[in-house]
Parts: C-alpha cells; sequence; structure tokens
C-alpha cells in the first residue's frame, strides 16, 4: 500500500505575499454558491465536487494553492492531486476563515436589499451539521446512525445536527472532537462563528444604530 503523501498547509500571509509577488495561483474548491458571496480576488474556482484528479488541467506551471472555508476539503483537494501525479500542490491552513482572521481582503457579494428581504438569508458561516456532513461523514463512510453509535448519542441528535435543527453544546462538542481528532472546542467554534453570523443578518443593524460604544 503506498503511503499518502500529506500536502503542504500554508498560513495566509504567506500567501498573500505570494499572491502579490505572482509566484502561485490560487484555487478555490468551494462550491459556486459559497465562491458568489465571498472569495478571494483572483481565486480560480473548481469545486471539490466535481473535480477529477486525473483529469485535473494544467492550468499553469506555478505552484497551486487550494483553499475551501476552513482547510478540510482543500486538504482532500490537495490529497487527490498529489496522488493524481501533481507536485506543486499546497493548501491553505485554516481556509478562507484564518485569511479573513488575518484581515485579508475579500470581494464579497453586492445583493438588492429588497429582493433579499423576500427569501431566506444566506450565511457565510456554515452550520456544524453542514461541515460534519460535508466534510466528515463522506470521509469516513458514516451516515447518521453509525455516527450516533460511534459518538454514543441518539440518531435523532445526530439527524437534528445535520438539519441544522440543533445546536452543538460543550458534550457533543468533545465527543465528536474525540472521534475525529479535532480541537475539543472545534464544534463549538463552528457554532459560534456561525450564530453570530446568522445575528448579524437578523439584527447586525438594529444593533449598530441603537448601541454606541463606551467612550474610553
Amino acid at each position: 500500500m503506498s503511503e499518502t503523501i500529506e500536502p503542504v498547509a500554508v498560513a495566509p500571509a504567506t500567501i498573500t505575499r505570494w499572491l502579490d509577488e505572482g509566484d502561485v495561483v490560487l484555487v478555490d474548491v468551494r462550491e459556486t454558491k459559497e465562491y458568489d458571496l465571498e472569495h478571494i480576488a483572483g481565486a480560480l474556482l473548481m469545486p471539490l465536487s466535481s473535480l477529477e484528479a486525473d483529469l485535473f488541467p494544467a492550468v499553469t506551471d506555478k505552484p497551486l494553492v487550494l483553499h475551501c472555508a476552513i482547510g478540510k476539503r482543500s486538504a482532500a483537494a490537495a490529497r487527490m492531486l498529489i496522488q493524481a501525479g501533481h507536485t506543486k500542490v499546497m493548501h491553505m491552513e485554516g481556509g478562507l476563515t484564518a485569511w479573513k482572521s488575518a484581515g485579508l481582503p475579500i470581494e464579497e457579494a453586492i445583493e438588492d436589499l429588497a429582493e433579499t428581504a423576500k427569501v431566506a438569508p444566506l450565511f457565510l458561516c456554515p452550520t456544524p451539521g453542514a461541515v460534519l456532513r460535508e466534510e466528515y461523514l463522506a470521509s469516513a463512510g458514516l451516515d447518521a446512525a453509525g455516527l450516533a453509535t460511534e459518538a454514543g448519542v441518539s440518531v435523532s441528535c445526530i439527524e437534528r445536527l445535520l438539519a441544522g435543527e440543533r445546536a452543538v453544546d460543550a458534550e457533543l462538542s468533545l465527543r465528536l472532537a474525540r472521534y475525529f481528532s479535532t480541537a475539543a472546542d472545534f464544534w463549538l467554534q463552528l457554532q459560534v462563528e456561525h450564530d453570530i453570523e446568522r445575528a448579524r443578518h437578523f439584527i447586525g443593524e438594529t444593533i449598530r444604530k441603537s448601541v454606541r460604544p463606551r467612550a474610553a
């Protein structure tokens, strides 16, 4: 059995320097809807869901840096490309979340507010359930019932989490972290980021207008 080669994870600060110097090409492996909502200027869109490593085009002679939302999909895509024989492939550590946390610029969609009000809001930060479903369950070969057994919780708990009907609490975060070998607060942090983004959509502007920052 051939040994899996782990792709190199590169910090956003290093990547932005490489981009400024024209040394790499940035590839976004998220889905089209995610890219349309926000993306890094100049990034090429090649969704992981439709990526065929054996047919991956030689878009450039420069090294490729893949990125997704938090670094899971980009790492998986990089492994696929490396196993298919592509040698100049890296991925962004922490994904777009880390990029934004570093204060680096992104391009956001500008939507007509009247039209947006007619539909349910789209959140830039996915629910923990969405991350679990899209980035962990498939790779582990599990469904809701299988994960429930492994994590020691009820099937309805996992089903509601996947459907976005249940929030992650401290105990569930510890159970998922133990099984998937993540940081203990990883799943809680996903929940916090989603909740804050959701609050911004619903009441962020109201809070900005009604609450005055405390004077120094």
